[in-house]
């Protein structure tokens, strides 16, 4: 009895009385119930060392070589923080770093994990080579942090079928893929080695090996980690949802199939009610988000929000400045020890208290037809997207108002890939030069 009374207090009641315990009693707690464990993992209670989950900016790679990673953000909010170069690392790469993937504050490159919050970073072991009959397959790579459980990091190498022209010696066109039985290599902090483990499929495969030959697009395909899974946007836009605990993993398809008309781009993310999927299409300006929900052991993803951008497009025409924001700016520089502070809980976010609501029906003589749409990402703890129009303007669009504030101008070659950057950790990266 005594314990449904608890289940009855408000969650922000229980996390006041939970924070009063001591870490062994925290650490028992979570070990209650669902309930009880989501708090104390939301709420951080367990871990000193975390920072305020506060969206510092995006992260820009463009397609072009030579290339350094750029970073859209709030001049106050990184001054003498997140250095945009990466250019503290040890590197022979003269002039070109690549971000594979993210998760949870630090970043992948192709054999290094950087935390850009603190700026450390470590080299990886090289991984050794792939089973007989495999050697020519690409990977898909995935770096797997969560902090409030460990200090420990994981790297995931994917294996994806090469374009048409690539060897498949192992499989026969007709076979399935992935495989029944999927072989991935994974890299522990904690072992300080790389194993290969096979993962057992649940359900039916993506397809047949021809048919994911034919899907030979080269194109960035990005990966989430969510409670204990990794969702990995993979060939013919399905999604492979791996379940790193029971060593299984199901392919779930994504809902690209949908009436929007012309040329589709699918972004993956993670967002405030965990796995979300965008599909924007320049040619009608329209943006569908999906949510990713499970109910009696079934995935499913439910439309959520079906966006159509003309109004945006034409309020955020000719020679717009939004007088009330504070508009960000595109950081290419190195980052200067002289103004290096401490970190601090910045209340720098914007606020849509001052954004516009845009109204249907609005007409103008402007023709919108030729600008384009790139998804630049979801803010990692609240329902907005960030957009990036005409390949000038930066806005974000909060999901349950339709309310929109203008961020800046972004001005960029050929965008690859992006995704927004919420420092997470301070502690030691295990392993850090």
């Amino acid at each position: 009895m005594a314990l449904l009374g608890v289940q009855l207090l408000p969650g922000d009641i229980l996390a006041c009385i939970l924070r009063r315990l001591a870490p062994r009693s925290l650490a028992a707690s979570r070990c209650v119930c669902k309930g009880w464990r989501a708090i104390i993992d939301d709420c951080h209670l367990l871990r000193t060392d975390l920072l305020p989950l506060s969206l510092y900016g995006i992260f820009l790679m463009e397609r072009w070589n030579p290339v350094l990673p750029k970073f859209f953000a709030s001049p106050p909010l990184v001054q003498g923080k997140i250095a945009a170069r990466l250019d503290y690392l040890d590197t022979d790469y003269e002039g070109y770093i690549y971000i594979v993937n993210h998760c949870n504050g630090l970043l992948l490159l192709w054999e290094r994990v950087v935390n850009p919050a603190t700026r450390q970073w470590v080299i990886l072991p090289s991984p050794p080579p792939r089973r007989a009959g495999m050697e020519k397959f690409f990977d898909d790579r995935c770096l797997v942090f969560d902090p409030t459980i460990s200090p420990h990091y994981e790297v995931l190498h994917i294996p994806y079928v090469p374009p048409m022209a690539g060897s498949t010696a192992m499989f026969a066109d007709e076979s399935e893929w992935p495989p029944s039985r999927y072989p991935i290599q994974v890299f522990s902090s904690n072992t300080w080695r790389w194993e290969e483990r096979l993962f057992v499929r649940r359900g039916e495969a993506a397809g047949t090996i021809a048919a994911m030959k034919s899907d030979g697009q080269h194109k960035h395909r990005y990966a989430v980690y969510w409670k204990g899974a990794v969702y990995v946007h993979a060939q013919n836009d399905s999604i492979i949802r791996i379940i790193l605990s029971d060593g299984e993993y199901e392919v779930v398809k994504s809902p690209t199939d949908t009436k929007m008309e012309g040329h589709v781009d699918l972004y993956l993310g993670k967002s405030e009610k965990g796995v979300y999927c965008a599909l924007t299409c320049s040619w009608q300006k329209r943006i569908q988000v999906w949510l990713l929900t499970e109910s009696c052991g079934k995935l499913e993803w439910i439309l959520k929000n079906d966006i159509g951008l003309v109004p945006m497009f034409e309020h955020f025409s000719g020679d717009f400045q939004d007088e009330h924001s504070t508009p960000w700016i595109l950081n290419i520089g190195s980052f200067d020890e002289h103004s290096k502070e401490a970190h601090a809980e910045d209340k720098l976010e914007w606020s849509f208290e001052n954004g516009i609501v845009l109204e249907a029906g609005h007409k103008t003589e402007w023709d919108y037809r030729s600008e384009d749409i790139h998804f630049l990402g979801f803010h990692p703890c609240k329902e907005v997207v960030f957009l990036w129009l005409s390949e000038e303007r930066v806005v974000a669009y909060q999901l349950s108002s339709s309310k929109v504030q203008y961020l800046g101008k972004l001005s960029l070659h050929c965008l690859r890939y992006s995704f927004p950057y919420t420092p997470c950790w301070t502690g030691e990266l295990v392993g850090h030069n």
